[in-house]
């Protein structure tokens, strides 16, 4: 079954790719598929109690790939991989300065962005009041083309005044830049999930896929939370890497002069 869960998925990877929504009628997609009816309609209603299609009567109607991007849910490695990043967890480092140090292109898929107010969750980790405004922007990365990680931001929108009209390909630049926000110290949570089928369909990997899952808060030069993310790293290219010093001086930087990272492993 998981199978034709994954080549359901690359399916609609590729439809998608060409700007199409609807999925051929079950008879098409078993045939091309070459599995009986009733394999095909568990698979689709497995994907459809995931979120990831739905089906519509009428004459518009049919198998549709729905269209809302799908909240990070989390639920074997490659040996072949192309290539693999390293991730050095010593540095506070925007993706697409990491990959280009690597010798490696990137690219940023903007998903979703929205202004709203703070859940309970990310006003105690930003230090804000609950309700208060904040920016929210879901990216997928690529790597030489390659999907790489799926990042979901929080910002406090105070902090960043228009920040959702400006290009959000390298935002951790555009902070010290237009903002006079420097990124000064960093926390990271680090557990290991594995890919659920909608995580699965963005990155292009096969469901249950192991992924490094981040937790992050930044914070500016005068202690105060600037940024909290939720990374989903694909394992398969990603390596964590980190460099220990026997000190850390009064300004956060270690024996390399680089900003400090607290970085627990789970």
């Amino acid at each position: 079954m998981d199978v034709i869960v994954d080549r359901l998925l690359m399916l609609m990877a590729e439809l998608r790719d060409r700007g199409e929504s609807r999925l051929p009628s079950e008879r098409d997609l078993a045939s091309q598929l070459g599995v009986a009816r009733g394999t095909l309609r568990k698979a689709l209603e497995r994907l459809q109690d995931e979120g990831i299609v739905e089906r519509r009567v009428g004459r518009n109607g049919g198998i549709m790939i729905r269209q809302e991007h799908p909240v990070m849910q989390l639920e074997g490695l490659n040996p072949h991989a192309p290539f693999k990043v390293q991730r050095q967890l010593h540095r506070i480092q925007g993706v697409p300065a990491l990959l280009s140090g690597q010798g490696i292109e990137s690219a940023t898929r903007v998903l979703k962005t929205e202004e709203r107010g703070a859940n309970n969750l990310e006003a105690t980790k930003l230090g804000l009041t609950a309700g208060s405004r904040v920016l929210v922007i879901l990216r997928l990365r690529l790597a030489n083309s390659e999907p790489l990680s799926l990042e979901q931001m929080t910002l406090p929108a105070a902090r960043f005044p228009g920040l959702l009209d400006r290009s959000l390909n390298s935002l951790y630049e555009m902070f010290e830049r237009d903002y006079d926000v420097t990124l000064a110290s960093v926390d990271e949570d680090i557990n290991i999930s594995r890919a659920s089928a909608s995580v699965a369909q963005l990155l292009k990997i096969t469901i249950g896929t192991p992924l490094f899952d981040i937790e992050r808060v930044s914070r500016d030069e005068a202690g105060i939370p600037v940024e909290l993310s939720h990374d989903l790293f694909n394992a398969t290219l990603t390596t964590l890497t980190h460099t220990a010093g026997r000190s850390v001086n009064d300004a956060g930087l270690n024996l390399h002069g680089e900003p400090h990272v607290s970085a627990q492993l789970r």
